[in-house]
């Protein structure tokens, strides 16, 4: 795993898409370390549709991000998360990746996370 420190934000993939698709610039982040979930990463790839050129544009993203796998606390942590609702699994494991990296998460559906303790959205 990289080094993920405290000035890092966890983006959603939301975030991602924007930027990839210029409804967001790059400016408009905040001024962090910027860290995408593997979850997230298979979000992105699994969009119906992709071009080729799509699909590369992503490998350059990426590329440019801090990367956080899926760890046993984390998938531990999520698990816990995901017995007080159901919905999709994939949110609760970005939630607690932030939570067990101590970092915020930057996201346009905060709704999908305001009622997960503790989630610093930002």
């Amino acid at each position: 795993m990289e080094r993920v420190d405290t000035d890092t934000v966890l983006l959603d993939s939301n975030y991602v898409i924007g930027v990839l698709n210029g409804t967001i610039s790059v400016n408009e982040l905040p001024p962090y370390q910027h860290a995408v979930s593997t979850v997230t990463i298979m979000e992105l790839y699994a969009l119906a549709g992709m071009s080729t050129n799509e699909e590369r544009r992503i490998d350059e993203a990426i590329r440019e991000l801090a990367i956080v796998p899926v760890t046993i606390p984390i998938a531990k942590r999520a698990g816990m998360l995901a017995r007080t609702r159901k919905r999709g699994k994939a949110d609760f494991i970005i939630a607690a990746t932030a939570l067990e990296l101590n970092i915020a998460l930057l996201t346009k559906n905060t709704r999908d996370f305001k009622h997960i303790p503790n989630l610093r959205l930002l």
